[in-house]
């Protein structure tokens, strides 16, 4: 830091000369004084362990008949010296956890019967918990919570390049609703969806889970080169596999080394081998002068 700050070589320095920012002498050896009393260099905060903070302590509030959630929002408003809102009542309170489990309002059969258990117009805590629990049982569940996983694979069923001709790839999206329905495992949701047909006599379920693979975007314009757009496909399943189950963008690294990343490009190109021997078209329709003999018809 120090040393690109003082250059006189321009091609160094910094703030660059184009920039027209400059350090002045003070802030200079504000600089430099921050290092001599002991600055330590910190990486990048996405790659640092998670910390888990202490629970606050709160004038009047049991930790123990609440969520530790709780505490940090009290915490919060106390400082704004401000009061929490009252406790919703019971069809309101039925409605919001009703949208937030299905995504759909409560029957009003539901409604009514949750309603009737009330006291006060307060739902009881052990109402709240089984109104909760009848949610999860619901077909709805699945349907609404596989929308986040269908967006962080990037599902769709039409092709998406050039044209927007149907994909057949449905089967996969009832697959994801069903694993959440059936509260599956994340490591099996995982292994099945990566590599599901590479598992010792796999079942039709974890061969449609496979799918997962076939999810890019395909082009079918006529002027498409096969083998181009496989390579497209093959780096466009990396960068899914990093956002959607490492939790990490890799999609700097595809062409350079980053200097905050540990991640490099010979990391990119490595994983993407990994996907080397899916068999997909380079474009969605059968040319001429684009033949792909292991696929033929």
């Amino acid at each position: 830091l120090i040393k690109r700050i003082l250059t006189h070589d321009e091609d160094d320095l910094m703030p660059p000369p184009e920039s027209k920012k400059e350090l002045s002498d003070k802030q200079k050896e504000t600089l430099r004084q921050w290092i001599a009393e002991g600055a330590e260099y910190e990486p990048h905060w996405a790659y640092t362990p998670l910390a888990k903070p202490a629970v606050p302590q709160v004038s009047g509030f049991k930790i123990q008949d609440s969520s530790p959630i709780d505490a940090f929002i009290r915490a919060a408003l106390a400082e704004k010296n401000i009061q929490p809102s009252p406790e919703a009542d019971a069809a309101t309170l039925v409605r919001r956890v009703s949208l937030d489990l299905t995504g759909l309002p409560p029957s009003p059969q539901l409604l009514q019967r949750y309603i009737d258990q009330a006291k006060d117009s307060r739902l009881p805590p052990q109402a709240f918990e089984s109104l909760v629990d009848e949610l999860l049982r619901s077909p709805h569940f699945g349907e609404r919570w596989a929308v986040w996983w269908l967006d962080a694979v990037r599902f769709a069923d039409t092709v998406g390049f050039h044209g927007d001709q149907n994909q057949r790839i449905f089967p996969y999206r009832d697959y994801v609703i069903n694993a959440f329905n059936a509260n599956k495992r994340f490591d099996q949701f995982t292994l099945e969806q990566i590599a599901g047909d590479l598992l010792p006599n796999p079942t039709q379920e974890q061969l449609i889970a496979t799918g997962f693979n076939r999810l890019n975007m395909m082009t079918r314009e006529g002027g498409a080169q096969s083998k181009e757009y496989i390579a497209k496909y093959q780096a466009d399943r990396v960068r899914t596999l990093g956002s959607a189950w490492l939790g990490s963008g890799m999609t700097c690294c595809e062409c350079h080394d980053h200097k905050y990343d540990p991640l490099t490009q010979r990391d990119f190109y490595s994983l993407s081998a990994y996907f080397a021997d899916v068999k997909q078209w380079g474009v969605y329709a059968d040319y001429g002068y684009t033949p792909n003999p292991e696929l033929k018809g």
